[in-house]
């Protein structure tokens, strides 16, 4: 016979019955929890690993079409999603081209069915139907189930629904890649045999996180690509351009010795006719023409004789003769041989010979001769009548070197022009019937810089502006 329980007793063994099923139900659920945890943990991992895969895959490489196609494979790769496809934005166009599709077998097909039209055609960026061109436009990720929402109109609907069967495609993610800038310069399309709602947030996530990445991937690779592509037309315009200097050098060289001989013929028969004994028999007017001839020949000749040593220097065919020479001597030469010339334009020009003998210099003399006659002869020209000019020599022990200084009172110099002064045919001044009577070749000061510098000085002018005179200035180093 059972033993009859008290209703406390019923009671004690109704509350212990409700602990065990609450004990139960609380160890059902955290199991549930902890798997859930584990499953997200699991979808956590894999994402970052997978986010470190496709960020290594894409920065491989800096060629273009290299990284669009390694973009395209690694969601298919890496993801297990089944076709991915890259489109760049043609923004002059203002369409959409696909340049990259995943090669797996399936997507393959579709590859092999849209390459020509989406190639030469593309996407317009104004269609208001495909999935591609809203993205760019509304700036969002999109998703369709109905592959005919990306491809349209590039194929119709049943061939859309065909290729879709065909790769098992059941959900289309649309994304608009972005680089820098605020405008899009691609889309990406990953297709997957889920449906929507069976992707997981962090799938979802992680092809965010790739985009993000592929963006600057591909404008990194846009910007190498462009500069590959600029270098090289540099480098051909280059060789272009030192073939035409090439040609340039050779037509002038062969010109300049071409009319070096007949005009110093022409000059030699017009001396001839300006000679003491013959000029008896010419009238005046035609002394006259024929002394403008004489000068004007020379001034031929001068002009071809700075053309081949410009061609010379800048094909690296200019010889110096180097030797160890007295400055001091050399300046006095070519002063006694100037100073008529400045005392018929009735200029005062004088040497300050320095007291105490100098070092000597290495230079070759004849050069050094060519720059101070073109440096004397600039400031006769630009220096007034009852005007002055002074030629001098300074030694400088610590630089061991010697400055030759030529000062004039003249018109002097605005400070925008004095850069211009040693360019190839610089122009100064704005008169013309003062560049007429006054203006060179624009080579002298050219030759003289380039002339200086080939032997180890350099040469530079002042000028307080105009009315306040010019100095100009050389140094050639001592012994």
């Amino acid at each position: 016979m059972l033993p009859v329980l008290t209703f406390e007793q019923i009671l004690l063994l109704v509350v212990l019955f409700m602990v065990f099923i609450l004990l139960l139900a609380i160890s059902f659920l955290v199991r549930d929890l902890k798997r859930k945890s584990e499953v997200n943990l699991g979808e956590q991992n894999r994402a970052l690993i997978a986010s470190q895969r496709l960020n290594k895959v894409i920065l491989q490489s800096l060629n273009f079409n290299d990284v669009i196609q390694k973009i395209a494979e690694a969601i298919p790769n890496e993801l297990y999603f089944d076709t991915g496809i890259v489109a760049v934005i043609e923004r002059v166009s203002k369409t959409v081209k696909k340049v990259g599709i995943s090669s797996a077998k399936e997507a393959q097909t579709l590859a092999h069915t849209l390459t020509d039209t989406f190639n030469n055609v593309g996407i317009s960026l104004d269609d208001q139907n495909n999935y591609i061109a809203r993205v760019v436009r509304e700036n969002k990720h999109l998703t369709t189930n109905d592959l005919y929402d990306v491809l349209c109109p590039l194929v119709t609907k049943e061939d859309a629904g065909n290729i879709q069967r065909f790769i098992g495609i059941q959900t289309a993610e649309v994304y608009p890649i972005y680089g820098s800038s605020k405008e899009a310069i691609g889309v990406f399309v990953a297709g997957t045999k889920k449906k929507k709602e069976e992707l997981s947030k962090y799938e979802l996530a992680i092809i965010q996180n790739f985009v993000d990445g592929a963006g600057i991937a591909m404008e990194h690779a846009m910007f190498y690509s462009n500069l590959i592509k600029i270098s090289e037309q540099l480098r051909l315009a280059n060789v272009k351009l030192t073939q035409l200097d090439k040609l340039k050098d050779e037509f002038v060289s062969l010109a300049s010795h071409e009319l070096r001989t007949p005009m110093t013929v022409i000059k030699s028969y017009l001396w001839l006719m300006l000679d003491k004994n013959n000029a008896e028999s010419l009238s005046e007017k035609q002394r006259m023409y024929i002394d403008r001839a004489y000068t004007s020949t020379q001034r031929l000749i001068d002009l071809v004789n700075d053309m081949l040593n410009v061609s010379r220097i800048e094909s690296g065919r200019f010889a110096l003769a180097m030797k160890f020479i007295d400055l001091g001597d050399l300046i006095n030469k070519i002063y006694v041989e100037m100073l008529p010339k400045a005392q018929e334009q009735k200029i005062n020009l004088e040497f300050a010979r320095p007291l105490q003998p100098l070092p000597k210099v290495q230079a070759d003399p004849e050069r050094v001769e060519q720059v101070l006659i073109n440096l004397i002869g600039n400031s006769l020209k630009f220096t007034p009548e009852n005007g002055a000019i002074r030629i001098s020599i300074d030694y400088s022990s610590q630089m061991q070197e010697e400055i030759v200084s030529v000062v004039d009172n003249g018109r002097g110099i605005i400070p925008g022009d004095i850069s211009k002064l040693f360019q190839k045919f610089s122009m100064v001044g704005t008169n013309y019937l003062v560049k007429q009577n006054t203006q060179g070749t624009g080579l002298g000061l050219y030759l003289s810089r380039a002339m200086i510098e080939l032997m180890g000085g350099k040469i530079w002018v002042e000028s307080e502006g105009l009315g306040k005179g010019s100095k100009f200035s050389f140094t050639l180093k001592t012994a």
